[in-house]
């Protein structure tokens, strides 16, 4: 059977995957899947590199690092020349902040649902290079328009002057919310300001054409969306910038450009890069992102919707346009032993997780606790009826 036959939910995770028994995953987006012939071709790779290293590292890596960055520049719309591999979303950010040429005084600018990580890294490059001058615009719900989130950016812009770099997110990691980043990335031109999308969940949720979307940077992740093993990321860099922007690595290949410098780094497991093509074609052969996307956004309207009556809240309020296909957000109610916090939903996920078996994660958003849903091809129903029914008797408070 040709795998875009394969029927979505039941049958593709009995025939293109491997769970572990009894667990329901409602949680793609945090880590992702890696389908069992992607798996096959990374134990494939590892047993070359393992047969013969020095073939592997003198011969090998330099030709598939070629594949794979003429694969991951068709499917994102890149100049190769501008494109590198990076472990993860969180390593691209922390590379240009740290190779960033700060002057005093300089400011940075990111938002309040701005990943954890990324901002953590934003107030490191401030405390040693700016002077601990990092901002935050505000995001309120519910969201009529997506001018709202452009307005809140822009006037922030305008009132700090100082601002050097706008760090924004393409899809919100906490709260599922896609950004306009093309009028974004253009208000930000028009003041003057750099631009550093953080694409962590993009890759294989929207279109991506890096070329024409030209921002400062973009980096993004393989192993959320398009099926690569973990590890697996990407940093795209405008031309202007390659002199100094270097990795967070400095190896062999000081000063012999940005593809060499950031390709090799020393001894390590690169083979997460180079299973992109055939995860790449993974994804072309089970339809694309259009049969993807209206698999999982027909699931999440009805499962979120299904969550949110049986527990007596509601869903996110957010304009359909800027709506994540593999996202949602659902309010929860307040339950005894969990205060509405980070630490709160913390533990609140990790005692669904170890107690019952279901992954799944939920974020504090606006003082109060969501469930923020992911859908992907081998889901199904069933996997959040099961998140419900155990949602359903945990004690409220009264």
């Amino acid at each position: 059977m040709e795998r875009r036959k394969v029927e979505f939910g039941a049958v593709i995770k009995r025939e293109c995957f491997h769970f572990e028994e009894g667990c329901t995953f409602i949680n793609h987006g945090s880590y992702g899947v890696v389908p069992t012939k992607i798996r096959d071709k990374q134990n494939q790779l590892l047993d070359d590199m393992n047969d013969n290293p020095d073939v592997f590292y003198r011969r090998t890596l330099i030709q598939l690092f070629g594949a794979s960055i003429d694969a991951a520049s068709k499917f994102l719309g890149a100049d190769p020349k501008n494109l590198v591999f990076v472990q993860n979303a969180t390593t691209g950010v922390n590379s240009v902040l740290k190779a960033f040429p700060w002057q005093k005084g300089d400011e940075i600018l990111a938002t309040v649902y701005t990943y954890k990580a990324v901002e953590y890294a934003c107030r490191k490059a401030a405390e040693f290079s700016t002077g601990g001058h990092i901002h935050q615009f505000d995001i309120r719900f519910p969201i009529n328009d997506e001018s709202e989130v452009v307005d809140s950016m822009t006037s922030f812009l305008d009132k700090h002057p100082r601002i050097r770099l706008v760090v924004l997110d393409h899809i919100t990691s906490p709260t599922a919310l896609v950004f306009p980043i093309k009028k974004m990335i253009a208000e930000c031109r028009k003041r003057g300001v750099m631009v550093l999308i953080d694409g962590a969940h993009a890759p294989g949720q929207v279109a991506i054409n890096l070329e024409e979307l030209d921002p400062d940077f973009y980096t993004g992740n393989f192993h959320k969306w398009m099926f690569t093993p973990r590890g697996c990321a990407f940093l795209w860099i405008r031309k202007e910038h390659h002199d100094w922007c270097t990795p967070l690595v400095t190896s062999h290949m000081y000063k012999k450009g940005i593809q060499f410098e950031y390709c090799i780094q020393g001894t390590r497991d690169d083979i997460p890069y180079f299973c992109v093509p055939e995860a790449i074609q993974f994804y072309k052969d089970i339809g694309g992102m259009e049969k993807l996307n209206k698999y999982t956004s027909d699931l999440l309207d009805k499962a979120s919707e299904l969550v949110a009556e049986r527990l007596g809240t509601e869903v996110l309020q957010i304009p359909k346009s800027m709506e994540a296909p593999g996202m949602r957000l659902v309010l929860l109610p307040e339950y005894e032993g969990y205060d509405k916090t980070w630490e709160g939903s913390e533990k609140l996920y990790m005692d669904i997780m170890n107690q019952h078996k279901i992954n799944c994660v939920i974020y504090p958003v606006q003082n109060e606790l969501y469930l923020r849903l992911s859908a992907n091809i081998y889901n199904e129903m069933a996997d959040y009826i099961n998140i419900v029914d155990l949602l359903r008797k945990l004690p409220k408070k009264s």
